[in-house]
């Protein structure tokens, strides 16, 4: 996992409520098979950026050349509620954001991003809606994100604090998930096998190929 520590990027303004996750990943992309190449970026919200026919729609800001390169994307709240499926996370990290901004997630969502990488902060929807106007003044402005002083950075140069757990800071800040932490503890459990095999010979082992 990429580590997350100052991201300073084009920061588009989504102001809309309530997207839920299978309006991030609609259900008939959960089908297809995620690997290199074959991502879920294309599928991100595709209802939205896209009409019946397949043609994008003009009026919806992530169609708007100027926020292709948009990482951060400035939403409005319950981000991500409904459905607990972990593709919505994959399909906001294959499009090309980092991190997310609202007044409120859906919290399995929200942690869902966290495991991979994607920041997602909440701030007062006042705050969110100050931040949408100066989207809004001056498209394709850019935001910083600082993760270690757990500052946000608008473009009017204004900085805001958020809050965060420590343990979902640590592990974004270093690059890590829940299975790499418990890797780091890979010769504590061999240690501790050794020492059950001796003691209990009898009982069944897994054998590592």
């Amino acid at each position: 996992m990429q580590p997350f520590t100052v991201l300073t990027a084009v920061a588009a303004p989504l102001e809309i409520a309530s997207v839920d996750t299978g309006m991030i990943l609609p259900g008939r992309y959960m089908r297809r098979h995620r690997r290199p190449g074959h991502d879920y970026g294309e599928a991100f919200l595709y209802d939205l950026r896209f009409d019946e026919a397949g043609r994008p729609r003009a009026e919806f800001v992530l169609n708007d050349p100027i926020y292709r390169n948009a990482k951060i994307l400035v939403t409005g709240r319950d981000f991500g509620c409904g459905s607990s499926r972990e593709g919505a996370a994959f399909a906001a990290m294959d499009f090309g954001l980092r991190a997310l901004v609202a007044p409120s997630f859906g919290e399995i969502f929200q942690v869902n991003c966290i495991q991979n990488g994607i920041l997602a902060i909440t701030m007062p929807a006042t705050l969110i809606e100050d931040f949408w106007r100066q989207l809004r003044e001056r498209p394709g402005a850019e935001m910083t994100i600082d993760l270690p002083n757990q500052a946000l950075i608008a473009p009017d140069r204004g900085r805001h604090s958020f809050d965060i757990s420590p343990l979902r800071k640590d592990r974004l800040v270093r690059g890590i998930d829940d299975i790499d932490v418990t890797l780091e503890f890979g010769d504590a459990i061999e240690s501790f096998e050794a020492r059950r095999r001796a003691a209990m010979p009898w009982l069944p082992t897994a054998q590592r190929e």
